[in-house]
């Protein structure tokens, strides 16, 4: 058992694997980050290419390779979970049954590159096709008039709100709805569990601004 246990580790630390390990553990903590509301979630958006109308700040490059392989629609951590489970499982297969045929040498970081390139495109591929499905349904999903919103009160469920981070609950009267918030306030004002006034709808960002709100004022 101890032997299996070692010959897991050493597996995982071995190149390419240990790339994919790192970002295995990068996306377990933003998890545990993101639920403990220390920070929110967004969505890849490609814009204009999918028609949507968002907008994804990175290179022309960039956008093409999400488009080409379908990753946008959903929130990007989910991406990269995805990517970074998927081939964290290929390149361990691959350190297990083919790696260790070669030496620390130069063939060992040769054939190592081309397979964690290799794996990478297989995992961005395989990525693509789970949440296909899951994007469609979303499109689906008839989207609610934002502006009405505007003036009810919501629950701040991220440790601060600032001009660019800030997420909260508002009761819908079913499940809850999570919504991106954001703030022209001091930073340190608003907190976990604080009641906001969402007093406009920013269309670009798909967010809204937030007043704070006393608890008196909320009943």
């Amino acid at each position: 058992m101890q032997e299996s246990f070692l010959v897991f580790i050493t597996n995982i630390s071995l190149y390419p694997t240990v790339i994919f390990t790192g970002l295995v553990m990068f996306v377990t903590l933003y998890w545990i980050v993101s639920l403990l509301g220390m920070a929110d979630m967004d969505t890849v958006d490609i814009g204009d290419a999918t028609g949507d109308g968002g907008d994804l700040t990175s290179s022309g490059f960039v956008s093409g390779l999400l488009l080409k392989f379908g990753l946008y629609g959903v929130p990007l951590i989910i991406i990269l979970s995805l990517i970074s489970l998927i081939g964290w499982l290929l390149s361990y297969l691959y350190t297990s049954f083919l790696h260790q045929n070669f030496d620390s040498g130069l063939w060992y970081y040769v054939f190592g590159t081309g397979a964690f390139v290799l794996v990478l495109v297989v995992s961005m591929w395989l990525t693509g096709l789970i949440i296909s499905p899951i994007r469609k349904n979303i499109a689906r999903i008839p989207k609610r008039n934002a502006s009405s919103n505007i003036g009810k009160i919501a629950v701040v469920r991220t440790l601060s709100v600032t001009h660019k981070h800030g997420e909260a609950e508002l009761n819908d009267g079913g499940a809850g709805l999570i919504l991106k918030i954001r703030s022209d306030i001091d930073d340190n004002l608003l907190k976990q569990g604080d009641k906001v006034m969402l007093v406009e709808y920013l269309t670009d960002a798909n967010t809204y601004r937030v007043a704070v709100v006393e608890d008196k004022e909320a009943l």
